[in-house]
């Protein structure tokens, strides 16, 4: 019915505008590329916790479609396998409005962009997602992620353990940039391996990634390279080797595990208080995990490789994850015992439909509703 009233909407030139549907995968529809094709601009296809593969699971295209296609509860819960057949998402004239926020991307295999394919005035939002275990081979590259004349907005993702290699391939273990202006912040580009050059990110033809507020460290044979004709813009980020910038650094940062894929930073890391709050959206006030951004560690100094660049405390940290500090990250603990639990139900909802800025109205419309309830049900249990 609520199709019906789109159309007719649309076909009468009325000014009623419907509200945006939320397609489910796998309750209402099979597979992910079931319930896009299903979309109208503005929808969103919301998608279960699970192990994704197969036809119709990936290999999915947006077909220019302004939705989103969101995992219910993150990428650790929401895997997309491709099983060596192919990409998770392709791309070719999508809008910013085109989003794909928080999965797990692996063991994808193609020709070029083993994880994401990006082709053509692609200029999708990728958000909270995983992007490892992928493998680019025989085409230009990009193990991970691939884009041509693409302009891509990359936020709070790990571009790690990506290949790219073979004949006419061999560069952008992580990413391959060509004719391309990708912005790539609050990420890790970690542990990405290459046969030719640009294991983390290689920029070609006229290309120029931005890269800010990210961690660069651990590629092979090397993070960041590019061609005589284009440019990689790097500021508040730990790249391994140094590259100019405001607010750039060379050092170890201190991932909490990175053997076994925990690139956390653990205290101490010099990525810590350390990025450009100017550089991230408003809007964009969690982390990979879920967690809040913005998180002051006492033990760190503000801004200290850049001071006066980083914006007014409390400030960023580098990449994906926020230190999360005990007494400060869990805004969902209204009465403070370190567990969100049933007291701090009744407290939100003693403020409902108030107006207080600020915990409990987590969503910041300053309004205490069904969707700040949610958000502290997802947090249920202990602090972090």
């Amino acid at each position: 019915m609520l199709r019906r009233i789109q159309m007719l909407t649309f076909v009468l030139g009325l000014t009623v505008v419907a509200g945006a549907d939320t397609l489910r995968v796998p309750s209402e529809y099979p597979t992910i590329q079931a319930a896009m094709a299903a979309t109208v601009t503005g929808d969103t296809v919301l998608v279960a916790d699970g192990t994704y593969t197969g036809p119709g699971n990936t290999n999915t295209w947006f077909n220019m479609r302004a939705i989103t296609v969101r995992s219910e509860n993150g990428a650790a819960s929401c895997i997309i396998d491709c099983e060596g057949a192919g990409s998770a998402f392709l791309f070719s004239g999508e809008p910013p409005e085109s989003v794909v926020d928080g999965f797990t991307i692996t063991n994808g295999l193609s020709f070029e962009g083993g994880g994401i394919y990006m082709y053509y005035n692609s200029n999708p939002t990728i958000l909270n997602c995983v992007i490892t275990g992928n493998t680019a081979n025989g085409g230009e590259g990009g193990g991970g992620i691939y884009c041509a004349l693409a302009n891509p907005t990359i936020t709070n993702c790990t571009i790690t353990g990506n290949t790219s290699t073979g004949f006419g391939g061999g560069r952008g273990g992580g990413v391959y940039c060509v004719m391309s202006n990708p912005t790539i912040r609050n990420s890790v580009i970690a542990g990405n391996t290459t046969d030719g050059s640009g294991g983390g990110l290689f920029s070609a033809e006229g290309s120029n990634p931005t890269i800010i507020n990210s961690v660069v460290w651990g590629n092979g044979p090397d993070g960041i390279s590019v061609d005589v004709f284009s440019i990689v813009t790097v500021s508040h980020s730990d790249v391994q080797g140094g590259w100019a910038g405001a607010g750039n650094i060379d050092a170890d940062p201190l991932f909490t595990d990175a053997a076994n894929g925990d690139y956390r930073l653990a205290p101490g890391s010099p990525a810590i208080d350390a990025g450009d709050n100017t550089a991230l959206p408003a809007q964009i006030t969690t982390d990979l995990m879920g967690y809040p951004r913005y998180i002051d560690d006492p033990a760190t100094a503000d801004c200290q490789q850049a001071p006066g660049t980083c914006g007014a405390a409390p400030i960023v940290d580098m990449g994906p994850f926020e230190l999360q500090v005990a007494g400060v990250s869990c805004p969902w603990d209204l009465d403070g015992d370190g567990v969100v639990g049933i007291t701090d139900f009744l407290a939100l909802l003693g403020q409902w439909g108030t107006a207080p800025g600020g915990p409990p109205d987590f969503d910041g419309d300053f309004m205490v509703g069904i969707v700040d309830f949610l958000e502290l049900l997802a947090h249920w249990g202990l602090c972090p």
